[in-house]
């Protein structure tokens, strides 16, 4: 069963940005395409893809720390440790790269291994990557590098398949680790 985190990614999120897709595919197929239109769409569609999976993982984040908290039996320290999962929280404020996702989801005790959980996950680690460097770009106006590459849809295509199978593993891997210290299903 995946987290309620994990479903709104699917339901919610991911439906988003097949709208945004649909809209880059439109105009990348107009009868006279527009290149400056054509960037534009393909840059806010990055920027929307690393937002909705910094959301996601965000999400997932305060998700796990409210079941842990949750089995506290003491309103003091639910408090405490509420505070402490989410005090200066790097997915609050930094892009969704693989480092802030260690960083912030080390407080659970946990290593995220996620190729070892899914040998594809290197791969998709590399499109993430990848993903923020545009992120970056499009939030601040800025010209390609080399290393990032010519902007193209179906490479934006790609990171969003591959952020959809990152959520899933990330999911895979709280749920095991909450199970192992919970001795019970967390969600």
């Amino acid at each position: 069963m995946p987290s309620t985190s994990l479903l709104h990614w699917r339901n919610e999120r991911m439906a988003r940005l097949a709208q945004l897709d649909s809209q880059c595919v439109a105009t990348v197929g107009a009868p006279v395409p527009s290149p400056e239109l054509i960037d534009e769409n393909l840059r806010g569609y990055v920027m929307a893809l690393s937002a909705h999976f910094q959301g996601f993982c965000r999400d997932l984040c305060t998700e796990c720390s409210q079941i842990i908290v949750s089995k506290l039996r003491r309103p003091v320290l639910e408090v405490i440790i509420a505070e402490h999962f989410a005090a200066h929280r790097s997915l609050d404020r930094g892009n969704p790269n693989v480092e802030n996702l260690i960083a912030d989801f080390k407080r659970f005790g946990f290593r995220l291994d996620f190729v070892a959980v899914d040998p594809a996950n290197a791969a998709r680690l590399a499109h993430l990557s990848t993903l923020n460097a545009w992120r970056n770009i499009a939030a601040h106006q800025g010209r390609p590098t080399p290393a990032a590459g010519p902007l193209t849809l179906p490479l934006v295509q790609a990171w969003r398949h591959s952020c959809d199978g990152l959520a899933i593993s990330l999911d895979d891997i709280m749920y095991n680790q909450l199970r192992t210290i919970l001795r019970r299903k967390p969600w």
